[in-house]
C-alpha cells in the first residue's frame, strides 16, 4: 500500500480482522465485480443522456432553420381529412339590391375616348 493512503490501510486491517484471512478474497471478488457492474451501468446512463442531449439539440437546430412561417394554414377541417363540398367551394352569388341598380341607372356615362357629350 502506498503512504498517501493511510485510510485504505486502516479499512485493509480491520477487513482482514473482521472477515479474516480466508473470506477476505471472496468478498474482495464481490466487491469488485459489483464495482466494475456500477461503472459499466453509470457509463451506459451518462452516453444516453449525452445523446438525447445531442439530439435534442439537433432538434432546436432544425426548428431555428425551419422557423419561417407558411404561407399555407389548413384549417381544423382541413387537418381532420374533410374535403370542402361544392357550396362551401364557392362563395355565395350575391345579387344586388335594388338600391344599388336604382343608383347606377343615374350615374351619367363618361365617353370611352374621354371627350364629352354635348349637352
Amino acid at each position: 500500500m502506498h503512504a498517501q493512503h493511510p485510510h485504505l490501510v486502516v479499512i485493509f486491517l480491520i477487513a482482514l480482522i473482521v472477515l479474516g484471512p480466508e473470506k477476505l478474497p471472496q468478498v474482495a471478488r464481490v466487491l469488485g465485480k459489483a464495482m466494475a457492474d456500477f461503472r459499466r451501468i453509470t457509463t451506459d446512463f451518462r452516453v444516453q443522456i449525452e445523446d438525447e442531449m445531442r439530439e435534442m439539440e439537433r432538434h432546436t437546430r432544425l426548428q431555428q432553420v425551419t422557423a419561417e412561417p407558411s404561407p399555407y394554414r389548413p384549417t381544423d377541417a382541413e387537418l381532420l381529412g374533410a374535403t370542402p363540398t361544392s357550396a362551401e367551394a364557392s362563395p355565395p352569388a350575391t345579387t344586388p339590391s335594388p338600391e344599388t341598380v336604382a343608383a347606377a341607372a343615374t350615374v351619367p356615362e363618361k365617353p370611352a375616348d374621354g371627350e364629352s357629350k354635348p349637352a
